[in-house]
């Protein structure tokens, strides 16, 4: 279950008005001509999915200044293969969760398909509603009526599916002790409402953390320091000492001891938790315990006061950078990377913070452990898996197709086209073996790889992929894809989720769990950038000081909020026995 509470819940209070527009189960006016659908394909063509075009209407996030859905290669594509049309209805990303919303009050637009971003709050509501919003996966008894007709579909997984089934059987490959995809998909009634987004490329499976090698292999071979390199900084005691080194000399060899930033964040946006995990824990929400037993309430451990110790003193020193709580977009931040004036940061890879001439000087680095918290390592993992990839709502006339069609995503063809496209056009191998492969931006490309990307995929900066596979993705030729995939390998073994997706919440409690975090998520941010900045006699040393940042966050429903994700905890636990 995902329990991404700002993600997923901010649709709750809008979900009443279903009742008024679910009440059956086909488009009116529409015929179904079932010797239409083709459930294996034809011998020449598996991918064929009907035999004359029907059109799927399909609604899903776009990013603003991305090519439109309809021009995009991967459906041009699909559209091809498989003989479906597409109409698309692709509200901004800022505003998709209202225009989903309203879909519902209007149910002669409600589409076949919701791609991406399904909440799990809003499958939950269906379900402990019986809005009979979504058409389930795995139900043998599924039917529909249409036409006045109605029509066995049953299991769709086992039926039209066999990728995704072959996936859920082997957990997609990936490591059955870290993450269960069939727990994961499945609602508390046994049904999965919504196909999985899943992944397994290192480099997306959490954020980076970079330091900048070059400035300490400067300060040890100048100043004979005797600093621990990257792959040497193992506690936070160790990595602050290269802080302060970076600080007090010339690191970046300018002739300037004055120029360099040690320290730098898009507003402490993860550094806090690469600092927090230093002391035990990932998030600064709630968040499992290592042993299973309990959530907690972060803020209130005394692990989180040791990591407001650690940045105040920073902040205090002049080693965090000052402007840290003014920098809000990764451009910004780059205004110093790409001067050489950035000795650690976070990132998603070196080269958009630093540029493509300095990126060869940064590796990453940690988790770290340190004097306080001397357990496993742990760092922040986002997740293989996410029940929120794709829904059928139960308004299609065509939910064998679409079934088919989700299907597809989850092949060969599928995982190449949502990553970079149609083989031998957008990428080609680069021998038989089909070790590597090199994707073909053309030379007359102005924009960057990413941004050409945009113009074949919705896998670029406004959704998921449906299937992220490193067995296609990990094998790209490029240098610095490559490093950055090899790199982000040292976090894998240490990834932490602190929300397991596969506890389940009802309804009543992500609706409170969203209400209290409206209001205590904006005071947490608030607190935190007072106690690291020292404002108003905010101390984190101090005791009192401390008494009084935890009785406001308690004022503003944090023991409510605990509590509602512990009953869930022991509802799952239940399940289990």
């Amino acid at each position: 279950m995902n329990m991404k509470i700002n993600k997923n819940l901010t649709i709750m209070g809008l979900l009443t008005i279903v009742t008024l527009s679910l009440v059956g189960c086909g488009k009116a006016g529409n015929e179904y001509d079932q010797d239409n659908f083709l459930p294996n394909g034809t011998e020449d063509n598996p991918y064929r999915i009907v035999k004359e075009p029907v059109t799927i209407n399909i609604f899903a996030p776009h990013s603003s200044g991305n090519p439109a859905y309809a021009d995009l290669t991967m459906f041009k594509h699909l559209s091809e293969v498989t003989g479906l049309n597409f109409s698309f209805n692709t509200p901004d990303t800022s505003a998709y969760v209202n225009q989903r919303a309203a879909i519902w009050e209007v149910g002669s637009r409600v589409p076949d398909l919701f791609l991406f971003n399904n909440a799990v709050s809003e499958q939950v509501q269906f379900m402990e509603n019986k809005y009979n919003a979504y058409v389930p996966f795995n139900d043998d008894n599924y039917s529909y009526r249409v036409s006045g007709h109605t029509i066995n579909v049953g299991n769709l997984i086992k039926n039209y599916m066999p990728n995704y089934k072959e996936g859920l059987e082997n957990n997609f490959g990936i490591d059955l002790a870290k993450e269960d995809a069939v727990a994961i998909a499945t609602l508390s009634d046994g049904k999965m409402y919504s196909a999985l987004s899943v992944k397994d490329v290192p480099r997306d499976l959490t954020y980076k953390m970079f330091i900048n090698q070059q400035w300490i292999d400067n300060l040890n071979n100048f100043y004979g320091l005797g600093l621990p390199n990257a792959d040497e900084i193992k506690t936070i005691e160790q990595y602050l000492s290269v802080l302060r080194a970076f600080k007090q000399y010339d690191a970046n060899d300018n002739g300037d001891p004055n120029d360099e930033i040690p320290l730098s964040s898009k507003a402490l946006e993860f550094l806090r938790n690469f600092i927090l995990a230093s002391y035990g824990y990932v998030s600064q929400g709630a968040e499992i315990t290592e042993d299973g037993s309990a959530f907690v309430y972060v803020p209130y451990q005394e692990a989180y006061r040791k990591y407001l110790q650690t940045l105040n003193t920073l902040w205090k020193e002049e080693i965090l950078h000052n402007s840290t709580f003014s920098i809000t977009t990764d451009n910004q931040l780059a205004t110093y990377g790409n001067k050489n004036r950035l000795g650690s940061f976070v990132s998603a890879a070196a080269y958009l913070t630093v540029g493509y001439a300095n990126e060869k000087d940064y590796v990453t680095f940690g988790p770290l452990t340190s004097s306080y918290y001397t357990g496993t390592p742990l760092h922040l993992g986002f997740g293989s898996f996410i029940p929120d990839g794709a829904v059928i709502t139960q308004s299609s006339i065509y939910p064998r197709e679409v079934a088919r069609l989700l299907d597809i995503m989850y092949s060969d063809l599928g995982a190449q086209l949502i990553s970079y496209g149609v083989e031998g056009q957008d990428w080609t191998w680069d021998d038989d073996s089909k070790t590597s492969w090199t994707f073909n931006v053309p030379s007359s490309w102005s924009g960057n790889q990413e941004q050409y990307r945009a113009t074949i995929t919705p896998n670029v900066g406004s959704a998921s992929a449906l299937y992220w596979s490193n067995s296609f993705v990990g094998k790209m030729n490029d240098e610095i894809i490559t490093s950055l995939n090899r790199m982000s390998e040292i976090y894998v073994p240490y990834l932490k989720n602190p929300e397991p997706y596969e506890i389940k919440m009802n309804s009543k409690e992500y609706a409170e769990i969203t209400r209290i975090k409206a209001a205590l998520d904006p005071q947490l941010k608030y607190l935190e950038a007072s106690y690291v900045r020292g404002d108003d006699g905010a101390d984190p040393f101090n005791e009192a000081s401390w008494e009084s940042f935890k009785s406001k966050l308690s004022g503003y429903g944090a023991d409510i909020l605990i509590n509602n994700y512990n009953n869930a905890l022991l509802l799952y636990k239940e399940s289990k026995s």
